[in-house]
């Protein structure tokens, strides 16, 4: 049984304030690229921007539903002449000619008697794929292509200071190629470098200062 304030409470037109935090879902501020910044619209999904920008927001195929196209009476009117322009297997059922059937498939003739299978005749007929791509901004992928080429850097190798030059000879001089011995080296190793660090430190010590 409910109180005398619940009822109140529940009679009452003031609504309880709750936090919308679903919403926020929506409000992805983009700091990674500046043009992918510019061309987002916020009131569209990630799949959805993806496309209008004509990138892919899965590389693999896709595991589920797609959101279908909204289409025009002309576009569905077009799309249903080409789908009976589409060889049927009745079309082939009384030809034995190979260009008129599609590539890819074929016409088995079978003895009408024991409906074994006599002779396969396989289509030489090339069809024509659809080549339709998602792609809907090439512009923007254009954009993308001048700034990755632009903002592209070179990588160069990181040269020790003169500093660690003095403290790899001194490891160098003391215990040659040992590194397991270097590693405990509680004067010389202060930091507690691994050997598998120190190993490529000199290395690359050695090659500057060609050592073999």
């Amino acid at each position: 049984m409910t109180s005398v304030r619940k009822r109140k409470m529940n009679r009452s037109s003031v609504k309880k304030n709750t936090r919308r935090v679903k919403d926020k879902q929506r409000d992805i501020n983009i700091h990674s690229n500046p043009i992918i910044a510019a061309n987002w619209d916020k009131s569209l999904t990630l799949s959805q921007n993806y496309k209008r920008l004509g990138l892919r927001s899965k590389l693999g195929t896709r595991a589920g539903g797609e959101e279908r196209k909204v289409e025009s009476l002309t576009e569905i009117r077009a799309r249903r002449a080409k789908d009976s322009e589409k060889v049927t297997p009745a079309d082939i059922e009384q030809t034995e000619d190979p260009s008129e059937i599609p590539e890819g498939e074929a016409r088995l003739i079978r003895d009408p008697e024991t409906n074994e299978v006599v002779k396969v005749i396989y289509g030489t007929k090339k069809v024509v794929k659809n080549t339709e791509s998602d792609v809907e901004n090439t512009s923007v992928i254009k954009q993308l292509e001048e700034y990755a080429h632009k903002h592209a850097q070179i990588k160069k190798d990181r040269t020790p200071s003169e500093r660690e030059n003095d403290w790899l000879k001194s490891l160098y001089e003391k215990y040659g190629d040992d590194y397991e011995k270097m590693k405990w080296d509680k004067k010389l190793n202060l930091q507690q470098q691994s050997a598998g660090d120190l190993r490529r430190r000199i290395t690359k010590w050695k090659k500057l200062n060609n050592i073999n």
